[in-house]
């Protein structure tokens, strides 16, 4: 289950798959504000099909899943050896990026 939630984080982010745990060369940041929009997106999924097979949730129990999905993903995320950015913070993956040129 955790790897195919990091593949489908991974797809809704833009990403082709998951690192490796070496990736020395690349820079792994992500903005918190994308990670818990992928987190949204992909919860809402999991709402739809339990809806299709006729599950039903209180709108407490759909927050507070979306709130334990989102942390869920975020530690996976950390744990595949990316770093989560809060918003308002500045990257450094960026500032390496202004400082390269790019």
């Amino acid at each position: 289950m955790r790897s195919v939630s990091i593949v489908l984080a991974c797809t809704v982010l833009g990403f082709s798959a998951p690192p490796s745990p070496s990736f020395a060369s690349g820079c792994r940041q992500l903005l918190e504000s994308n990670v818990k929009i992928a987190s949204m997106r992909v919860y809402a999924d999991i709402l739809a099909n339990a809806a299709r097979n006729g599950w039903n949730y209180t709108p407490q129990s759909i927050v507070s899943g979306s709130n334990r999905h989102f942390e869920e993903m975020s530690l996976q995320l950390i744990e595949a050896g990316y770093e989560i950015v809060p918003v308002g913070a500045r990257p450094y993956c960026n500032q390496l990026n202004k400082q390269a040129g790019g």
